[in-house]
């Protein structure tokens, strides 16, 4: 059976990152018999399975995130799993291990990713902003779009030549013709995963989804956890389950693909930084960018004075402008 499309299973691990080792493990839990098995980590957290029930999740970028992710852990989703929260600590949680297999790309596992994101979404806010340990709004974004539109720059300005050198400026000319669409679509704002991507979506044994990996959830447009699920293209059968379960509770704007994929372009652009010239992850984050702001139904102009020659998209649908 076929796996849901995820190439980010083959990149590079982060260099130059401290290792996390017995003596560190025992400050935070305490002496355990056996061996410590590294599950993931890079510059944003650990994670160490400890025997065959707990897992330790230390947060090395943002220790504040712990106990926001311990919130929503806690919060009792009913259309999918998440592992117990058994102790915390400053920079860290104890987390049950959910034995779990890697998300299939099939309707299935389809239209429980749908029912997944459509419950998430269900939690609204008044602005969009960073979430705090209370799951309110500490730091609001008066303009969502406003708001991640320098961070795009900056990011690019950090770039390697090489990897910058392939957008050039279009990535920012394609954000700024399509911004007053962007902020339509980013009106309401909801509760966001963060990370709702192949990599942190597993299945059980007992047909349930598992989803992981909150430290990123913030409140915003629906669209950029939409983005990041559909990032590597899954199977027709797989996005269609989605739209139908997730559209029984949610609404979806037409053409919400191509809208998904312009809005996950803020989270694409951030994945480049740190990506080595000519890597797995260049390549692939690149690919999927060019493909994006290349795509036919996105042509747009940046001046819309020039109505003989551009078009633009406006939520629903293309029109000429």
């Amino acid at each position: 059976m076929r796996l849901l499309p995820n190439p980010e299973r083959a990149w590079e691990r982060a260099a130059h990152v401290e290792p996390l080792d017995r003596a560190g493990i025992e400050r935070r839990v305490g002496p355990f018999p056996g061996e410590a098995e590294v599950l993931s980590g890079g510059r944003a957290n650990v994670n160490v399975r400890l025997g065959a029930e707990r897992v330790l999740r230390v947060y090395r970028r943002d220790p504040g995130a712990a106990p926001k992710e311990a919130r929503l852990l806690a919060r009792g989703w009913r259309s999918f799993r998440v592992p117990a929260v058994l102790s915390a600590g400053e920079d860290f949680l104890v987390l049950e291990y959910v034995p779990h297999g890697p998300l299939q790309d099939t309707a299935a596992c389809g239209a429980a990713a749908g029912r997944a994101l459509a419950e998430i979404h269900a939690v609204g806010f008044d602005s969009a902003g960073f979430v705090g340990p209370e799951l309110a709004v500490t730091w609001p974004f008066d303009d969502c779009i406003g708001a991640f539109r320098p961070h795009v720059d900056a990011v690019l300005d950090r770039l390697a030549p090489a990897v910058r050198g392939a957008l050039g400026e279009r990535v920012g000319a394609f954000l700024d013709a399509n911004a007053g669409a962007l902020r339509a679509l980013a009106s309401v704002p909801v509760l966001l995963h963060g990370d709702f991507k192949a990599s942190n979506l597993h299945w059980l044994a007992s047909g349930e989804l598992l989803v992981l990996d909150w430290e990123f959830a913030y409140a915003g447009p629906s669209l950029m956890d939409v983005g990041q699920l559909l990032r590597w293209s899954p199977g027709p059968e797989f996005v269609a389950a989605f739209v139908d379960a997730y559209r029984a509770s949610a609404p979806l704007p037409d053409g919400f693909e191509r809208w998904a994929a312009a809005f996950d372009l803020f989270n694409l652009v951030g994945l480049l930084e740190g990506a080595e010239p000519g890597s797995r992850r260049a390549s692939d984050v690149l690919g999927r960018i060019l493909a994006t702001i290349e795509d036919d139904p996105f042509v747009t102009a940046t001046d819309a004075t020039d109505a003989t020659e551009s078009k633009r998209i406006v939520p629903g649908g293309l029109s000429s402008s």
